[in-house]
C-alpha cells in the first residue's frame, strides 16, 4: 500500500494569511510549485480542507488556484488553447446491495480522453483517432487533458482517489512481452499504443464501445476485452453485455486472484491479467498509490499519462470536477505537450 509521496502534498496557508497581494502571489507560486510535480509523480494534493475555511471559501480558493495552474502550465508550453473546463458537481453511485462502491481506472471522459501519440512521435498518427465515441458517455465532450477534482463533502466511506502510473504500465508491459523499443523509448511506446488504439477503431463495428478499454489499449485481441469497458467494480453485467460476450458469464463468477469482490471487477481482475501478467490485487500493490482527500481538498492530476479511480467511497461523497480541457486535441502546440508528456515533463521545462 503506497500513499501520496510528501512532494506531490502542497501546504496552503500562504493562501489566507498576509495581505491580498501576498496571497494573490503565494497563488501563483503554489501553483508554479505544483506543475512540474504533476508530470513528474502524476497528481498533486492540495490541503485547502486542512485551512478549515467553509466550503464556498474553499470552493473560491480550488477554483481560483486551478486557474493559476492553467496559466503556469501554459507558461511552460501547454498548448494557449487549454481552458478550465468547471462541470457539474457529481455525488457517489453506489450500486445496489453495497454500502460504498469502488471506481476502477479509467481516464475521466474516456470516450475522447485517453493518451495517444503526438505526431512527433508518430507521423502517421490522425488527430481524429483522438475521439473513440460521440454519444452515450456522461461527462462533456471536451479532450480532458488533466484532472482535477474538488471535495465538499468527503460522505460516509474512505475519501481515497487511487493513482496508477499509465506511462510505467506501459513500460512494464513492453518488457514483459519482449517487444523491442530501442533507444527512444517513450516514441516506441507511444507508437505501439497508438497503433493498438486505432485497431480498436477499426473493430468499433464488431465490439461497439464507445470507450477503448484498459485490455484494448495495452492490445488484448479477444472481443470480449474491447467489448467491456468496466468502471464500478461492484456492477454486474447487463442483460445485452451477457447475449452479446457470453464468455463472460462463467468469468464474471470468480477471478484470478479469487478476492474481487463484484462481477465487473472479477471480469476487469481477468482483463488485468491477460493484458500485464499481474492480477487485479498483484497489480493494485505494484501500481496503486492512494490518495486520501480531507473536505474541501483540491486533487488535480495528468488525465492522460495517469489513470486513476476510487476506493470504498460512499453515497454520501460528492465531487467538483476542475478540468483543464481543449475543444479540439490538435495543433503544433498540443503535439509538443503531449510529446513532453511522454517523458514526464512539459515544453518548456528547464
Amino acid at each position: 500500500m503506497k500513499f501520496t509521496p510528501t512532494e506531490a502534498q502542497f501546504d496552503c496557508t500562504g493562501l489566507v494569511f498576509g495581505p491580498q497581494d501576498r496571497r494573490e502571489q503565494a497563488l501563483d507560486d503554489l501553483a508554479a510549485a505544483s506543475v512540474g510535480v504533476i508530470h513528474r509523480v502524476g497528481f498533486a494534493v492540495f490541503r485547502i480542507g486542512r485551512l478549515r475555511l467553509g466550503v464556498e471559501e474553499s470552493r473560491r480558493l480550488s477554483t481560483a488556484l486551478a486557474g493559476r495552474i492553467r496559466a503556469a502550465l501554459i507558461a511552460r508550453g501547454a498548448p494557449a488553447k487549454m481552458r478550465l473546463e468547471i462541470d457539474r458537481s457529481q455525488q457517489t453511485y453506489v450500486p445496489e446491495g453495497f454500502s460504498t462502491r469502488t471506481l476502477l481506472p479509467h481516464h475521466d471522459g474516456q470516450h475522447c480522453s485517453y493518451l495517444t501519440p503526438s505526431l512527433q512521435d508518430a507521423p502517421d498518427w490522425d488527430p481524429a483517432w483522438r475521439e473513440f465515441g460521440s454519444s452515450g458517455y456522461t461527462t462533456t465532450p471536451a479532450h480532458k487533458m488533466y484532472q482535477g477534482i474538488f471535495l465538499p463533502d468527503v460522505g460516509e466511506g474512505l475519501s481515497v482517489t487511487t493513482y496508477y502510473d499509465w506511462l510505467g504500465v506501459i513500460d512494464d508491459v513492453l518488457d514483459r512481452r519482449g517487444i523491442e523499443a530501442g533507444d527512444d523509448r517513450p516514441a516506441a511506446a507511444a507508437r505501439w499504443i497508438g497503433a493498438n488504439l486505432r485497431r480498436g477503431l477499426e473493430r468499433q463495428p464488431e465490439h461497439g464501445c464507445a470507450y477503448p478499454s484498459f485490455g484494448a489499449m495495452l492490445g488484448l485481441e479477444e472481443p470480449l476485452w474491447h467489448g467491456l469497458s468496466f468502471h464500478h467494480g461492484e456492477a454486474v453485467l447487463t442483460k445485452e453485455e451477457r447475449v452479446r460476450h457470453p464468455a463472460a458469464v462463467p468469468l464474471a463468477q470468480r477471478c484470478a486472484c479469487g478476492d474481487c469482490e463484484g462481477e465487473a471487477a472479477r471480469l476487469f481482475c481477468h482483463q488485468v491479467l491477460m493484458a500485464t501478467g499481474l492480477t487485479w490485487a498483484q497489480f493494485r500493490r505494484r501500481w496503486e498509490v492512494l490518495a486520501p482527500g480531507e473536505h474541501c481538498d483540491l486533487l488535480f492530476g495528468h488525465n492522460l499519462t495517469m489513470l486513476h479511480g476510487g476506493l470504498a467511497g460512499g453515497p454520501g461523497r460528492i465531487i467538483e470536477p476542475l478540468c483543464l480541457v481543449m475543444d479540439t486535441p490538435a495543433g503544433p502546440e498540443y503535439e509538443r505537450w503531449l510529446a513532453a508528456s511522454w517523458r514526464r515533463t512539459l515544453p518548456g521545462a528547464h
